[in-house]
């Protein structure tokens, strides 16, 4: 049996307020989203709590729309990790899903991009991307990962770890 007590004092010491592993779908996010407004709010700076849950919620919509574990296989239930934590002054909401190793490099090279853009460039990219056509299977044109980069106080961090031939594990760390 896991010790929950011991897992939850070394998430404290950790800094995370919220960690959510599972299936994730868009009618849990208003609730959960309450209470992270409410608990980042508590610290008195109320657009930064919004930042945090606008974030979350860009962090969601990646898992519902791109993971590839899904309940059932064609359902929007899809499963992710979604971590919010406060560390050295700073928040910092991570998000992860189970992606195919074939978009891998494309959207590699788009977050690349993304992180080397300063806030100008990215404001300026955004209004390009949203008069632009959708791509193939992506369901927003990369609006999400322009808006995560705008509200960053750092670049986009992400990584990939190879699960086998098909999939990887996709990685994304946003700072405020």
């Amino acid at each position: 049996m896991i010790n929950l007590y011991n897992y939850k004092n070394d998430l404290d010491s950790d800094g995370i307020i919220l960690s959510l592993s599972g299936p994730m779908s868009h009618e849990m996010v208003e609730s959960i989203g309450r209470a992270i407004r409410f608990k980042i709010g508590e610290d008195g700076d109320k657009s930064i709590a919004l930042k945090v849950f606008s974030i979350f919620v860009e962090q969601v919509e990646n898992v519902i729309n791109y993971s590839v574990e899904r309940i059932p296989p064609e359902s929007s239930m899809s499963f992710g990790i979604i971590v919010i934590g406060k560390k050295d002054g700073s928040f910092f909401i991570s998000g992860g899903n189970k992606i195919e190793t074939i978009k891998q490099e494309k959207l590699e090279y788009y977050l690349n991009k993304l992180a080397l853009m300063d806030k100008d460039e990215l404001k300026i990219y955004y209004k390009e991307r949203r008069r632009a056509d959708r791509e193939g299977d992506s369901k927003g044109a990369g609006i999400g990962f322009i808006e995560m980069a705008r509200k960053s106080s750092q670049p986009l961090e992400f990584s990939f770890q190879k699960i086998d031939d098909k999939h990887s594990f996709f990685t994304i760390k946003i700072t405020i």
